[in-house]
Formats: C-alpha cells, sequence, structure tokens
C-alpha cells in the first residue's frame, strides 16, 4: 500500500511539472508573438470563469450526492445491489463478501449517472474491504481489486451528469447531445478492459500451476 500510494504522489509531482511547463511555453510564446494583450485579457478572465466552472459543479455535486444519499437511505442501492450480484457473481465468481458487493454496487450506481465525486467515497470503502479478505499480500492486489478498478475506471456511464455541468457552464446549446456516443464508448471500453482482466487471470492461473507442480 506504501508503494502505491508512494506512486501517486511521484506521478503527481510530474504533473506538476508538465503543466508548469505548459503554462510556462504557452506565457513566453504569447510574448514572443507579440499578443500581450490577448494574453493579458485570458489571464484576467481565468479567474471569472474558474470560479463559475467551480460554482457549477458544486452544486451539481451537492445535488447528485444527496440524490445517492437519498437512494441509500431508502434501500434502492440494497435494490441495485442485488440486480446486479448476477453481474458480480459473473465476473468476480470469489467474491462473497456482501459488504463489498454493496460498496460496489453504490460505485457502479453512482459511475452510471456520471458521478466520479459521489463514487469515491463507495470505492475506497469497496477497495479497503477487497483487501480486508484478499489472500495476497500488502503489495499484491486480489482479482477482485483489479476488476473492480477496471469498473470504475472504465463503467459504463449512461447519464455524465459532470460532463453535461460543465458543458452547460460553457454555454453549449445542448449539453447532452454528445449522450449516445458517450453510452457507446463507455460501454466498449468497460467490456475490452473486463475481457482483458479475465484473459490475465486465466494467464496467471496457468503460471501459478505450473510453479506449483
Amino acid at each position: 500500500m506504501f508503494c502505491a500510494f508512494s506512486s501517486f504522489i511521484e506521478i503527481g509531482d510530474n504533473l506538476n511539472r508538465i503543466w508548469t511547463g505548459i503554462i510556462l511555453i504557452s506565457i513566453f510564446y504569447g510574448l514572443g508573438t507579440g499578443r500581450f494583450e490577448s494574453l493579458a485579457q485570458c489571464i484576467l478572465a481565468l479567474p471569472q470563469e474558474g470560479l463559475a466552472l467551480v460554482v457549477t459543479l458544486v452544486f451539481s455535486a451537492c445535488f447528485w450526492s444527496g440524490i445517492m444519499t437519498i437512494m441509500y437511505d431508502s434501500g434502492l442501492i440494497d435494490g441495485v445491489a442485488k440486480a446486479l450480484d448476477p453481474l458480480l457473481k459473473r465476473i468476480m465468481p470469489n467474491l462473497k463478501n456482501e459488504e463489498a458487493k454493496k460498496y460496489i454496487a453504490s460505485n457502479i450506481a453512482a459511475n452510471i449517472f456520471g458521478l466520479g465525486f459521489a463514487a469515491t467515497p463507495a470505492g475506497l470503502k469497496a477497495m479497503k474491504v477487497l483487501k480486508e479478505i484478499s489472500p495476497e499480500d500488502d503489495e499484491t492486489a486480489s482479482d477482485e481489486m483489479v476488476t473492480f478498478l477496471i469498473l470504475n475506471t472504465a463503467g459504463v456511464t449512461l447519464i455524465p451528469t459532470t460532463v453535461m455541468a460543465i458543458r452547460q457552464s460553457y454555454g453549449a446549446a445542448n449539453p447532452a447531445d454528445f449522450l449516445i456516443l458517450s453510452i457507446i464508448g463507455t460501454f466498449f471500453s468497460c467490456v475490452v478492459g473486463l475481457f482483458f482482466d479475465r484473459v490475465y487471470q486465466k494467464k496467471n492461473k496457468k503460471k501459478l500451476l505450473k510453479i506449483k507442480k
């Protein structure tokens, strides 16, 4: 776990360097091409645009997080968990822990509505439970953990509310005009991810069998 945390820190540092480099290159390019006035206008407009975007996303997050809480308290998430149970049994046949299944179902439900911010708490809790019941050591992810990571990252999204909120904040005439393409894209990404996950799981099992022999 410590190694994974260190990797995230390293990735964050690299991203900071990349973004800093992009900003500096843009500033020097604007100055070198004589576009100081345009550059100044963009810089001055950024705080207002950033505030408008943040406000839109925060209110959207509050609204849909409230909807997720209502779904959870009303027992609707339990219904989603039961509905997803056949799917989870098929892609995670060794997972028997009901608590983990409930958190996974909550995470999938949030991702279906494009609510990454609402899916994160359930995802972290699900991963914690999966790690607690994992037969692997602290630095090795179990098959269920890898499969869940794919479901969380490349899961099917039916209503991408966050993207729609961003498009609306930038004045899109129809913020939902990409909806069909979004569903198709996320569906295929999920199917392909699960396919390769199953392929690698079978390869790893064969390797383990050879080692034991």
